[in-house]
């Protein structure tokens, strides 16, 4: 007895059909949908925040011992090398960093941009 691809199809749709009935969709559970998150850190690891006048922030991170630091600020990143003569000033032609605790200042050319800026504790 030979059977034909139609009548093949026709007999093997109840067992496909059934089949769709029982597939279940996999439970998803994301912590954002439920409310249960934490908010990650943006500080770089390492680094020590500092705020300044007029709200604005950044972060410092020590490099080769303290003879370079990184800054991070909300919108670039880059690096400067300590100057030779002044233990507490690091430069990169362009931009110069002044670390005199308690207050600390950044300058942009000859433009003082960031003043007053205190480290701060992070959580």
């Amino acid at each position: 007895m030979k059977l034909s691809f139609k009548q093949l199809i026709l007999l093997s749709m109840p067992f496909l059909i059934s089949s769709c009935g029982s597939v279940k969709m996999p439970e998803v559970n994301l912590p954002m949908l439920n409310g249960d998150y934490r908010e990650l850190s943006t500080a770089p690891l390492g680094a020590s925040l500092y705020k300044c006048e007029k709200n604005k922030k950044f972060y410092i991170k020590a490099l080769e011992g303290g003879k370079e630091m990184w800054m991070t600020f909300p919108d670039r990143e880059f690096g400067l090398k300590q100057v030779d003569a002044l233990k507490n000033t690091y430069t990169n032609e362009s931009t110069t960093l002044e670390i005199n605790d308690p207050e600390t200042s950044i300058k942009e050319g000859d433009v003082l941009t960031y003043q007053k800026c205190q480290i701060q504790k992070l959580k």
